[in-house]
């Protein structure tokens, strides 16, 4: 299996594959870019070689929940690829290898249609076995979640994050900061959609931890015009927590901020306010009595 897996997951992923009494449904839960779909694909691919997906005669259904979240997809597309059986006529042996369904973007799927697939998860895995795909494993109905191992997959350490950088665009080296990389959480979509944000954290952390005291609202003035009062929250707080000196009081302040019934009610000033004093109170002070 392919070895761009994490050690532990290509592990178990061979354990199941060689061993039909380990297998089980499957949730792999992890940050956008931490690989749960290549993972998914690989396992698919190591039952089935490299045509696992569409046609007629497949014997993987991959299905983007975020598109297809109701319980009519799970009648109109889940049932009738069960229910096919042509695969028998036209592949080769299929003995003790299960049908995969895979749900992207599980989290999007309604309560409702989570609960459709209750019989199929009571379904033995080596006839049918489930993939949820998730950015986090908190909208999974808690009822269900005991039927799947769960997997948990973190954000690549830059260093990996830049080689699989350069493996995709078939270039040589790239300059996204590693700054960029773990504020963006390993999110290799992301730099691909916006190749031009490829150093904007490091600028943003080398403005902040220049400025004046006297600048500092002009300077948030000026950003909140490009960002997002929420993106500016967590980067403060992700400043905080590189510099190890996040208190749990600040971060809870700072999380109470972006509530979206809270912001409802500030104005541009109220937000401005609110990072710049944040900012010197929990990062320039601490910082200026420490040093």
């Amino acid at each position: 299996m392919d070895q761009g897996l994490p050690e532990r997951v290509k592990i178990l992923f061979e354990l199941m594959i060689k061993e039909p009494s380990l297998r089980n449904h499957i949730i792999l839960t992890g940050p956008p870019g931490s690989g749960k779909t290549t993972s998914a694909k690989l396992l698919v691919e190591a039952f089935y070689g490299n045509n696992s997906f569409g046609g007629k005669f497949s014997r993987a259904l991959f299905l983007n929940s975020s598109d297809e979240r109701g319980l009519e997809a799970v009648r109109s597309r889940v049932y009738p690829f069960i229910r096919s059986s042509l695969h028998i006529l036209f592949q080769g042996d299929t003995k003790d290898k299960p049908k995969i369904i895979i749900f992207d973007e599980a989290e999007t799927l309604t309560d409702q249609a989570q609960m459709a697939l209750r019989p199929l998860l009571d379904e033995n895995p080596n006839e049918i076995m489930i993939m949820f795909l998730c950015n986090s494993i908190s909208r999974i109905h808690p009822s269900i979640v005991h039927k799947f191992t769960v997997i948990q997959l973190e954000s690549p350490p830059p260093e990996d994050f830049k080689e699989r950088y350069t493996k995709i665009l078939n270039i040589k080296e790239n300059n996204i900061s590693n700054i960029d990389i773990l504020f963006r959480r390993g999110d290799i979509r992301f730099f691909l959609l916006n190749p031009d944000k490829k150093e904007e954290c490091k600028n943003l952390w080398s403005i902040l931890m220049n400025a004046r005291r006297i600048d500092i609202p002009n300077i948030f003035d000026k950003l909140l015009r490009g960002w997002m009062f929420h993106e500016l929250a967590m980067f403060l707080y992700f400043m905080a927590y590189m510099l190890n000196i996040l208190t749990i009081e600040a971060g809870k302040e700072m999380i109470s901020y972006t509530d979206p019934d809270f912001l409802k009610f500030c104005i541009f000033e109220t937000k401005k306010e609110i990072l710049s004093s944040w900012f010197q109170k929990n990062i320039i002070d601490i910082l200026d009595r420490d040093f």
